[in-house]
C-alpha cells in the first residue's frame, strides 16, 4: 500500500459509533503499541479530569472546559468550577447569575431567596421611569398587584390589605390605625350616625362631650370647665343657667354669690344670722334700728367718725374719696402695697413689701426727706440715723465710658480679673507707660514701655500628653486613624478640653515609632510631610494607616532643652540620599550642620565627597600600591552597579569580569590593560 497523506483523505464529517482511529497504546511495547480505538469509545470514556485539570480543556488555556465522574458534571475556568450538576439534578453557581432577556420563568413550586433585599426595575431611571413596578399575582379572577403608581406617587394595591389580629398600621413611627383604635385627622371621613357606647362606672374625671351647633357634620369637643365623675355621678360646670325643675336632694353649698335666682319654696336657715344684733332665720321679717344720733335720713351723720362696724372683711373699691386712718395701715401676710399707673388703663403698678424673713433682727420704720429733691439728687442714709433717709447729690461712680480711681483697688475675689483683649491694629492710640492688654494677634500678653513688648503668659514649658478627637472640618469625621482621616482635634490626654498649639514645631508627634515633621501653614497644601496646626487641629499631609500607634505631647510655648551629650540612633540601610552632620569646631556648644557637597547613600554604603585628601594609605577596597608605590593593586571582580564621573578617565588591569553594571559617560573613558 503506497504512503498517502493525511491532508488526501477524504473528510468524514458525520462518523459513526463503531468507526475506529489509530491509537498508540503507551503501556505496551513494540508492535503491539499500534492499536484502534473505536470513535464511540472516545466520546463515553474521557478521563474524569478535576476543575483545575479538566478531561476536555482548550489548548490556550488548559484549567479551563469540562469534568465528570462520581455521576457529576462541572464546567470549570481558571481552575475553579463554576457551574456543578449533580446526580439529583441539582446545579450549583457558586458565583454571580447574570439573565439578559426579555422574561424569566421560573416553574417550581417554592421559591426561596436568602438575599435580605429584592430589587426591582434596577437602573431603569426615575419615578417616571419605573411606573408601574412591583409585583403581580397571576389569577383567573384578575391579576393581584402590588405597583408603584408614579402619578399618585404611591404605593398601590389592588386588594384589601387585612392585617393579622393584634397588628396595627403607623406612619412615621406612630399607630394611627388599629382593629379598634383610629388616631390622627381624616381629610375625608364617613360621618357616623351610630356610636357604640359602653357603660362607665369607675373613672372618676371625665370629659362631658359638645358640638358647637345644633346640627350638621361637626367634631366633638370638650372643655375643663364641664367634667362629670362616674363613679359619683356629679356633674360639675363653672355655672349652670335656666330653671332648676324637681327637688334637689341634699346641700346646697358654695361661696357668696354661687347661688342665684329666687327660691320658689324656702324654710329657714340652719343657723341665725344676727344683723345689728337681732337674729335672723329667714322664716320671718325682722327690723334694724340705728344706732341713736348716727342717722340722718337714711345717711350717715357727718361728724360720725367711728361706728360699731369693727372690721371690713373685703373692700373692692372706692367710688370716690379716699382712705384715711389716724393709726397704722397694716399689710400682714407676705402681701404688698401697690401704686398703680396714673392712666384710664391702671393695669401696671410698682409694689412695696416687707422683708420676707427678717429672722431675729428688730423691725424698723425708714423715714422719708420732709422736703422734695433737687436735679441730680439720690436717696441717701443719714450718717447719724440710717433709717432716716436724705437728699445726697451723686458724686457719680465709674459710668459705662470709663473713669479714673484715685486710690487703692483690692480685687477680693478668687475668680479673674478680665483685662483688654484686642488685636495689634487695635492699640490704644496714645498709650501710656504701664498700659496692659492680651494682643489676641500673636496670643500674649503685653505691655507698655515707650513701646509695646511682651509680658509671658500662658504655658512656659510644662508639657501636656495630648490625644486626638473629632474635628469636623475636611477630613475629620472620627477620633480614631482608619486609614483615610487626616483631620483631628487636639485635647488633653483623658479629657474633652481642646487645646490651641502656639505653632506646629511645639508639638512632638510620633506614629507607629517615627517622629513626624512639623510644618508651616494651615493646611495640606502647605507640606509635604509631616503635619501642621490650624487652631485646635492636626492636619497631617497623608492619613495614618489605620490603627496606628501614636503620641503627641504639647511642649508649651518655651522649651528648656539644653545641651544632648548622648543621642539615640537607629540603624538606616534604605535612605539613597543622606547628608552626614558636622560643626564648625572640635569643640563647645555648637550647632550641627551639613553640606550638598557630602552625601552618604545608606543602602550602599557609598559616601561621596568633592574631594578627598591624604595619603589613603588605611582605606580598604580601593585599588592600593605596593612595592614601593610601584605596584598597584586592583580587584578583578565588579559586582556592583557604578558610573563613572562625567570627562573622567579610569583604568583596571585586566581581565575584570564585570557582573554588575558600569555606565562610561560621554566624555569619559575606561581603560583596561
Amino acid at each position: 500500500m503506497a504512503n498517502r497523506k493525511i491532508s488526501e483523505f477524504t473528510a468524514l464529517t458525520a462518523p459513526a459509533a463503531t468507526d475506529v482511529l489509530p491509537i498508540i497504546d503507551q503501556s505496551e511495547s513494540g508492535a503491539d503499541k499500534n492499536k484502534k480505538i473505536a470513535y464511540s469509545n472516545i466520546l463515553s470514556k474521557a478521563p474524569d479530569g478535576s476543575a483545575s485539570a479538566p478531561s476536555f480543556s482548550f489548548n490556550s488555556d488548559q484549567d479551563t472546559g469540562i469534568s465528570g465522574g462520581s455521576n457529576t458534571l462541572s464546567f470549570s475556568t481558571g481552575g475553579t468550577a463554576r457551574l456543578t450538576i449533580s446526580s439529583a439534578g441539582l446545579v450549583t453557581i457558586p458565583g454571580d447569575l447574570t439573565v439578559s432577556g426579555t422574561t424569566t420563568t421560573i416553574d417550581t413550586t417554592t421559591l426561596t431567596v436568602k438575599d435580605k433585599n429584592i430589587e426591582i426595575a434596577k437602573g431603569n431611571g426615575d419615578d417616571s421611569a419605573v411606573d408601574g413596578a412591583g409585583i403581580t399575582i397571576d389569577s383567573t379572577d384578575g391579576d393581584k398587584t402590588w405597583n408603584w403608581v408614579n402619578s399618585t406617587d404611591a404605593w398601590t394595591s389592588s386588594e384589601h390589605i387585612d392585617l393579622a389580629s393584634g397588628k396595627v398600621l403607623k406612619v412615621a413611627g406612630t399607630q394611627v390605625l388599629s382593629a379598634t383604635n383610629y388616631t390622627g385627622t381624616a381629610a375625608t371621613a364617613t360621618t357616623a350616625t351610630n356610636v357604640t357606647l359602653a357603660a362607665e362606672s369607675t373613672d372618676t374625671s371625665c370629659s362631658i362631650l359638645f358640638a358647637t351647633a345644633a346640627s350638621g357634620n361637626l367634631p366633638p369637643k370638650t372643655a375643663t370647665s364641664l367634667t362629670f365623675n362616674s363613679n359619683t355621678g356629679a356633674l360639675t360646670a363653672t355655672s349652670f343657667v335656666g330653671n332648676l325643675t324637681g327637688n334637689v336632694t341634699g346641700n346646697t353649698s358654695g361661696s357668696a354669690g354661687s347661688c342665684t335666682g329666687n327660691a320658689a319654696t324656702a324654710t329657714a336657715l340652719a343657723t341665725a344670722r344676727a344683723i345689728n344684733g337681732v337674729d335672723f332665720d329667714g322664716t320671718g321679717a325682722i327690723t334694724v334700728t340705728a344706732a341713736a344720733g348716727t342717722l340722718t335720713g337714711t345717711e350717715l351723720k357727718s361728724t360720725v367718725v367711728t361706728s360699731s362696724l369693727t372690721s371690713v372683711g373685703t373692700l373692692s373699691a372706692l367710688s370716690s374719696g379716699a382712705i384715711t386712718t389716724t393709726g397704722h395701715l397694716s399689710v400682714d401676710d407676705d402681701k404688698e402695697v401697690r401704686f398703680y399707673e396714673a392712666d384710664s388703663n391702671g393695669s401696671a403698678y410698682v409694689g412695696i413689701k416687707g422683708a420676707t424673713d427678717k429672722g431675729s433682727e428688730a423691725s424698723y420704720t425708714v423715714s422719708l426727706p420732709a422736703d422734695a429733691p433737687t436735679a441730680n439728687q439720690i436717696l441717701k442714709a443719714d450718717a447719724s440715723t440710717p433709717t432716716t433717709l436724705t437728699w445726697a447729690t451723686d458724686s457719680g461712680g465709674i459710668p459705662d465710658t470709663g473713669g479714673t480711681f484715685t486710690g487703692k483697688v483690692t480685687h477680693n475675689y478668687t475668680s479673674s480679673i478680665r483685662v483688654p483683649v484686642g488685636t495689634t491694629g487695635q492699640r490704644d492710640g496714645s498709650p501710656s507707660n504701664g498700659d496692659f492688654r492680651f494682643n489676641s494677634s500673636t496670643s500674649k500678653f503685653e505691655g507698655y514701655n515707650s513701646g509695646w513688648g511682651e509680658i509671658g503668659g500662658g504655658a512656659t514649658g510644662s508639657a501636656d500628653l495630648l490625644d486626638i478627637a473629632t474635628s469636623s472640618g475636611t477630613g475629620g469625621g472620627g477620633s480614631t486613624f482608619d486609614g483615610s482621616r487626616y483631620r483631628f482635634k487636639l485635647v488633653t490626654k483623658g479629657t474633652s478640653d481642646a487645646v490651641t498649639p502656639v505653632n506646629a514645631e511645639i508639638l512632638r508627634v510620633s506614629i507607629n515609632g517615627v517622629i513626624q515633621k512639623p510644618n508651616d501653614g494651615t493646611g495640606q497644601g502647605d507640606m509635604t510631610e509631616g503635619y501642621v496646626v490650624s487652631g485646635t487641629d492636626i492636619i497631617f499631609d497623608s492619613a495614618p494607616a489605620a490603627s496606628s500607634d501614636y503620641f503627641i505631647v504639647n511642649m508649651g510655648t518655651q522649651i528648656a532643652v539644653g545641651n544632648a551629650t548622648t543621642f539615640t540612633v537607629a540603624d538606616e540601610s534604605s535612605d539613597t540620599t543622606c547628608f552626614p552632620l558636622f560643626v564648625t569646631a572640635a569643640t563647645g556648644d555648637l550647632a550641627p550642620k551639613s553640606g550638598s557637597n557630602l552625601a552618604f547613600n545608606s543602602s550602599t554604603g557609598q559616601l561621596t565627597a568633592t574631594s578627598y585628601a591624604g595619603d589613603g594609605s588605611a582605606l580598604t577596597g580601593l585599588a592600593s600600591s605596593v612595592a614601593d608605590g610601584c605596584i598597584y593593586e586592583n580587584s578583578q571582580t565588579i559586582s556592583s552597579t557604578y558610573t563613572m564621573s562625567t570627562n573622567k578617565n579610569g583604568h583596571s588591569v585586566g581581565p575584570i569580569t564585570v557582573s554588575g553594571t558600569v555606565t562610561i559617560p560621554t566624555g569619559s573613558n575606561w581603560v583596561i590593560s
